[in-house]
């Protein structure tokens, strides 16, 4: 065999192997119980987690974690292939085999003699691909947005509905146009009468904030998530500085507090 042949030989082997230790812990005859009571549902929020674990492994550029927490998320599929299998609906073979066809299907330009010499072709592609399939359901003309799941965090489901709105010939004409609308919705936050009113414009600059990222080529997912972290990072600092002085952040005044997170910003800028 080749070494691509090797290298899938021993994939496949892997692959089996995590089937098989599945199938052991979801075995009723000395399986695990815990495994064993979970269900489709019982796992939707360590599904989530797990994405999330393997986001952050990702953004760490840590080759160990990339490849722990991209196992555990297979684990996932892996573990919900199992309960179908254990309730006779479905198996892996059937997730595997759908997924396939499914991919050589929606990309002709490698499996078959279509062309698409850009991402913009190939995405254009997989579009008219899915709606032809669509159609050939029988569920006629569909939403750009039917496709992004409603139980998405609000910030990831902002940024799918930007990116297929655009993706349809719905957005900006410029960076510039769209930053130009959210100072407008920041000014609306500021004219708000009421309590309901202000979430509502909230709202709407958080939304317009995510358009103008995506507008731009920014992750609004990756950069939040980078804001977190150095605001994490710095709020530490801060905290650190108060307790070598023998104070309490609630008792400073608000300059201190303002000069010890410049210095925070500082200490941890790289």
């Amino acid at each position: 065999m080749t070494q691509t042949a090797d290298h899938a030989a021993a994939t496949a082997a892997e692959f089996d192997a995590l089937l098989e230790v599945m199938r052991r812990l979801r075995d009723p005859e000395g399986g695990c119980p815990w495994d064993l009571e979970q269900t489709h549902l019982s796992l939707r929020n360590t599904l989530v987690e797990e994405a999330y674990e393997a986001l952050e492994a990702i953004d760490s550029g840590e080759t160990g974690a990339m490849v722990e927490e991209l196992g555990d998320l297979m684990f996932q599929t892996v573990f919900h292939a199992q309960i179908g299998a254990d309730g006779g609906r479905f198996t892996m073979r059937d997730v595997l085999a759908r997924l396939t066809e499914k991919l050589v299907r929606r990309h002709p330009h490698v499996f078959a003699d279509a062309a698409a010499s850009s991402a913009r072709e190939a995405l254009g592609q997989w579009e008219a691909l899915k709606a032809e399939e669509r159609q050939a359901k029988g569920e006629g003309a569909r939403s750009m947005l039917d496709g992004v799941p409603r139980a998405m965090p609000a910030l990831a489901y902002a940024q799918a509905a930007a990116d297929r709105a655009a993706r349809a010939g719905f957005a900006f004409e410029s960076d510039e146009a769209a930053l130009d609308k959210l100072g407008e919705e920041l000014a609306e936050v500021r004219e708000a009468p009421t309590a309901q009113r202000r979430e509502e414009e909230v709202g709407d600059v958080l939304f317009m904030a995510v358009v103008s990222a995506a507008r731009m080529g920014v992750d609004a997912e990756a950069a939040l998530r980078g804001a977190n972290r150095r605001f994490a990072e710095r709020f530490r600092l801060v905290e650190e500085a108060a307790r070598g002085r023998g104070e309490r952040l609630a008792d400073m005044e608000a300059g201190e507090k303002r000069a010890l997170w410049e210095a925070a910003k500082a200490a941890a800028r790289p």
